[in-house]
């Protein structure tokens, strides 16, 4: 966790602000990201040890807290200072992670025939080696002013070409290391694609990325979704998708919640409305512009316990975090000198503590822990007499519960 220099009564701040403004989904997060974990203790003749010191400590969430990743900050030229306290900072914040914009055809095709990854394999092989998951974000964008000249002169079959090598080399190149992917971004709000090829290009766009990664989770990915303005249209063209048999796996809802009001009930409907499916929902982009600290700090903790809660939700993607990487200044949780506003102090306080696990106790006479614990990854410490043993160990949601770990020790 990020450590705070200010005084007692700042630290005090997000928690009484949070309490303050809590929605009373505490039960229903508890339900739903929580579960029994029962440690037992036994020894090598798998006889029960009492009375054994026992310290259980999360070290990552099941659940995706993530962060867009900036292709500047992974560039040569970066301020070492900068990039080393952006790296800290995701580091130790979010365990997942997307491309902002490295992935992009657009940054890695700029040229026809002139294709680069190096932006794109810095920022997964940074991820990986700190064990945040990468979604590939995006393969293909519907609005047209987003797309690179060169892909507006050519005929329609030439397109049709570049678009299965496109998905078919990123999604070989990837497999394994990426799991999912944002297949045709914002079809709600572009039709570059298909106005040129048809509705079928769709489903070419995806069967080409399934047939290359058939293990990878494909989703669509769309915006003025949350607030119901084309919560309707989405539900239509996702139901029409799967109807014609395109192999969408997931759902993306973006929430760029600027200088807007939307409340919990809403943010709920929409979800609840999109979970119909029974696809994994993720909130793929959030940030939030407000007039005011207190403001911003709002719509993240609204935001935040409103999808932590909901069933259908896997992850909530931050659109980056520090101001001078972040696509509106303003909305970034970080200023630009890494000072967190009140909103970032309320995610950490949430994500790191409230939503967090650490227990202790003895084993009972059957040698056994046993307590509720968020889904996640853990590191156990036990403790006796003469002897103090580390085992480390997953507790996740699509397991038996309650979930019995059983350890075994020398005495």
């Amino acid at each position: 966790m990020i450590q705070e220099s200010s005084t007692s009564t700042a630290l005090s701040q997000p928690l009484a602000f949070i309490q303050a403004n809590q929605l009373g989904l505490s039960s229903q997060i508890e339900q739903t990201r929580t579960g029994t974990l029962i440690i037992q203790v036994v020894n090598s003749q798998q006889q029960p040890v009492p009375h054994v010191e026992v310290k259980l400590e999360q070290v990552t969430h099941e659940f995706e807290f993530g962060t867009a990743l900036s292709t500047h900050m992974f560039a040569s030229d970066a301020n070492p200072a900068e990039q080393a306290q952006y790296f800290k900072v995701a580091q130790q914040l979010f365990n997942a992670s997307v491309h902002e914009n490295a992935l992009k055809w657009d940054n890695t095709e700029p040229q026809r025939g002139q294709v680069s990854y190096i932006d794109a394999d810095r920022i997964l092989d940074w991820s990986e080696a700190n064990s945040l998951s990468l979604r590939g974000h995006n393969l293909f964008w519907e609005v047209e002013k987003w797309n690179a000249p060169w892909l507006k002169t050519l005929s329609q079959e030439e397109l049709r070409q570049a678009i299965v090598q496109r998905s078919t080399e990123v999604c070989s190149r990837y497999r394994g290391r990426i799991h999912e992917y944002d297949v045709l971004n914002e079809i709600l709000h572009g039709n570059f694609f298909r106005s040129q090829l048809g509705e079928e290009i769709v489903k070419i766009m995806f069967q080409s990325c399934h047939s290359a990664d058939p293990t990878a989770t494909l989703y669509v990915n769309d915006y003025n979704i949350l607030n119901g303005y084309r919560l309707n249209d989405y539900v239509q063209q996702i139901r029409s998708l799967l109807d014609q048999g395109v192999p969408v796996g997931g759902i993306g809802i973006q929430a760029h919640i600027l200088d807007e009001k939307i409340t919990p009930d809403q943010i709920q409907k929409s979800l609840s409305t999109l979970a119909q499916f029974n696809l994994p929902i993720k909130i793929t982009e959030f940030s939030a512009l407000a007039k005011t600290e207190q403001e911003q700090a709002k719509i993240l903790l609204d935001l935040y316990q409103t999808a932590f809660a909901h069933p259908a939700v896997k992850g909530i993607l931050m659109w980056g975090f520090w101001e001078k990487a972040h696509w509106v200044p303003q909305a970034a949780i970080f200023d630009d000198k890494f000072q967190p506003k009140l909103a970032a102090k309320v995610y950490q306080e949430l994500v790191l503590n409230q939503w967090w696990t650490r227990s202790q106790g003895i084993t009972d006479l059957q040698g056994k822990f046993s307590t509720r614990a968020f889904f996640g990854k853990y590191q156990v410490t036990l403790k006796g007499k003469n002897w103090r043993k580390t085992y480390s160990f997953s507790l996740s949601s699509l397991g038996k519960h309650p979930h019995l770990i059983t350890l075994t020790v020398s005495e």
